[in-house]
């Protein structure tokens, strides 16, 4: 394999990496939103960052690999191409494993979210004026995920102390009155969400793990075609050279 065809699997490679380099930049950017996420919806209390955290360290270590990819295959170095090789076939056992270890805490990190979803909601229900933590969390999480109490707004009446749902359970109307006339017609009425926040919260959370697992899956098979392809160019590479020597 010479000339042009060795020439097209380095370019191949060296694009392959560019690709490799922005896939780790994708795992970084969707472990960042889904640990944001996680501790956005669990209140005060920080918790199943382990597997968004390997798989930061995980993205790192793929620009890393890709760099030095990109450099052993622009120098037509075998050694380089296999150390490359190797390289890629640690990060897809580390994916798998993380992808492994995701999929089986998800459901204990899920109903650990679940109880400080829960516990949050009485705390923001009884807190003092001067300490709105809870309300300001609670109102965020209403109001973008429009949504009312755990299971709906009337959580907020169903146990001590008894109060009226929050003005952020109320659906924007679209015109300029003054907030406590909206609040006073919204509760009259009635017309506050519906839904209760937890299964959306569940479900916001679940779908970001969701599509962390699935895109590591999807780069071990790009990683896997990068190997095929970095061991092809190395024995080009040396069978070229034995090729000169003997010649």
């Amino acid at each position: 394999m010479e000339g042009c065809g060795m020439n097209c699997v380095k370019y191949l490679l060296v694009v392959f990496n560019a690709l490799f380099m922005i896939c780790g930049i994708v795992i970084i950017a969707a472990a960042c939103v889904d640990m944001g996420m996680i501790k956005g919806f669990a209140g005060m209390e920080p918790t199943g960052h382990e597997t968004d955290i390997v798989l930061i360290a995980i993205g790192v270590f793929i620009i890393v690999v890709a760099a030095f990819g990109c450099f052993g295959a622009w120098k037509e170095s075998p050694k380089l191409l296999y150390i490359f090789a190797g390289f890629l076939i640690v990060i897809i056992l580390l994916e798998l494993s993380v992808g492994i270890a995701a999929a089986a805490l998800r459901p204990q990190i899920e109903g650990t979210l679940k109880t400080q979803l829960r516990s949050s909601f009485i705390k923001n229900k009884s807190t003092k004026d001067e300490d709105d933590t809870y309300k300001e969390f609670w109102d965020r999480i209403q109001s973008n995920l429009e949504c009312c109490g755990i299971t709906g707004p009337d959580n907020y009446a169903a146990s001590e102390p008894r109060i009226n749902p929050s003005f952020s359970c109320c659906p924007d109307d679209g015109t300029d009155r003054s907030d406590e006339i909206k609040r006073s017609d919204c509760l009259s009425s009635e017309k506050y969400y519906k839904e209760g926040c937890e299964n959306k919260v569940l479900g916001t959370v679940h779908s970001a793990g969701l599509t962390v697992i699935v895109c590591g899956i999807l780069f071990c098979f790009l990683e896997a075609f990068g190997i095929v392809l970095a061991l092809w160019l190395a024995h080009a590479i040396k069978t070229q050279g034995k090729s000169r020597e003997t010649a």
